[in-house]
């Protein structure tokens, strides 16, 4: 089915391809636009489009220029027309945002929204160089529109979260790595140095979110790229330092900035969104709570995601150990996408992480073989698919729900259980993996020519 889709896309000129991508990209952008700015509210609560950004990226900036400190709770809500408290990002995400300031609060407004639709079509060009597919005005913006229409892509696009920044960055980390794989054992030569501080700058850049941050670092020691991981965070560490004396400045001293950082992490974990068994998260523990009606304590719940990234490192690790070349295909990349979404805090525009996977077991089976148990490959595109097309927001759909009593079970619980799902099912395909001899490397390269 796929062959004759992909026959019939190629039988239409390529002016006509491109054109009409193009158009669509923009029909939906200024769908996007026009509704957003239409349901902007004046309220400082937290309701409406583009709280986020006003709340977590263009008032901490602001309040850091004031002297004021962000993390401070009681005198962030006093000082700025803020509805939530500044999440514990670290001093890189201020850094990434601090030409904001350039701007007033409306026009910055504007400014982030245009640039997290151009991130769309980065994003979109980054996933097709990543399953070695060729970059057109037709697959660029083609895959845009797709990834604007799902809900992840409008989710983050109208609450103004930096999530595509972030998701782009951590692609480029792992695209990195496997370039720098790819260089070892095939003497690729002056591409390394370049391949590799990318992966860098993408690790300084992941670091701004501490959820994404943890458990790429951890991955990416377990796929033996100890170097990339140690000098990203290095270097991460080292542009954080120099945000710090502001932060001390404007908090009154270290053992008040900490303070504040304790105060932030205990409200933020009791609020509706965040804490267990919210509506909000979709992280494996969140998970847990909402099927079973437990409640375990925050930290027993953080200690098992960790142990659950702990043991998918292992397998990644074994993966790597038994096909230092496989790290570089659609199991490893699944896994890696998968445990960095499972195992800690996650809201729904981080499925947008999900298009990676996806993309890449819908794509024709690849020349590098993996043992995966019949159809399995399918069911897990399909069940991934699913968070990113969300019928569950359709309002047919959500009619039907909101009359059957077990509302509480869809949305984000069945989502969560459809990635926990495609995660023991590839767990299970690596395992299948490791007790067959390894393969010759694909002869279709990594990435496209552009």
């Amino acid at each position: 089915m796929r062959d004759r889709l992909a026959a019939t896309v190629e039988r239409i000129p390529p002016l006509v391809r491109a054109i009409v991508a193009v158009l669509a990209f923009a029909g939906v952008a200024i769908w996007l636009t026009v509704t957003t700015w239409h349901n902007l509210s004046s309220s400082r609560l937290d309701i409406g489009p583009l709280t986020d950004f006003r709340d977590a990226v263009y008032y901490p900036l602001v309040a850091l220029r004031d002297g004021v400190n962000p993390y401070a709770v009681e005198s962030y809500y006093r000082h700025y027309p803020v509805g939530q408290e500044f999440p514990l990002y670290t001093p890189i995400h201020l850094v990434l945002h601090s030409p904001l300031l350039l701007f007033s609060f409306p026009v910055a407004r504007a400014v982030a929204f245009g640039w997290n639709l151009a991130l769309v079509l980065g994003y979109a060009a980054v996933v097709l160089r990543l399953i070695a597919v060729r970059l057109t005005l037709a697959s660029v913006f083609g895959l845009g529109t797709l990834i604007l229409l799902s809900d992840p892509g409008k989710f983050d696009l109208r609450t103004g979260q930096p999530t595509l920044m972030i998701v782009i960055a951590l692609v480029l980390a792992l695209r990195a790595v496997a370039a720098a794989s790819s260089a070892r054992t095939d003497t690729a030569g002056p591409s390394a140095p370049v391949s590799f501080l990318v992966g860098v700058l993408g690790v300084v850049v992941v670091w701004s979110k501490p959820t994404f941050a943890i458990p790429l670092v951890v991955l990416l020691v377990a796929r033996a790229r100890s170097r990339l991981a140690v000098v990203g965070t290095a270097v991460a560490v080292g542009i954080s330092a120099l945000v710090l004396p502001l932060l001390v400045d404007a908090a009154g001293g270290i053992g008040d900035l900490i303070d504040s950082w304790q105060d932030s992490a205990r409200i933020t974990s009791r609020s509706g969104q965040s804490r267990l068994g919210s509506d909000l998260r979709i992280d494996a523990a969140n998970a847990f709570v909402r099927v079973t009606r437990l409640h375990p304590s925050e930290g027993l719940a953080t200690a098992a995601g960790l142990l659950l990234l702990l043991a998918g490192a292992w397998l990644v690790y074994r993966l790597h150990r038994h096909d230092p070349a496989g790290d570089r295909e659609e199991l490893a990349l699944a896994l890696v996408c998968l445990l960095v979404l499972t195992s800690m805090y996650h809201v729904p525009y981080d499925y947008l992480l999900l298009v990676v996977p996806v993309a890449m077991l819908l794509r024709p089976r690849p020349t590098h073989t993996i043992a995966w148990p019949r159809h399995a490959r399918t069911v897990v595109a399909l069940m991934l698919l699913v968070p990113l097309v969300d019928p569950l927001g359709w309002s047919p759909v959500n009619a039907v729900l909101g009359k059957s009593g077990f509302e509480w079970m869809f949305g984000p619980t069945m989502f969560a259980v459809f990635v926990l799902t495609s995660l023991a099912i590839c767990a299970w395909t690596a395992f299948r993996q490791l007790h067959t001899a390894p393969v010759a490397t694909p002869t279709a390269p990594l990435e496209a020519t552009p």
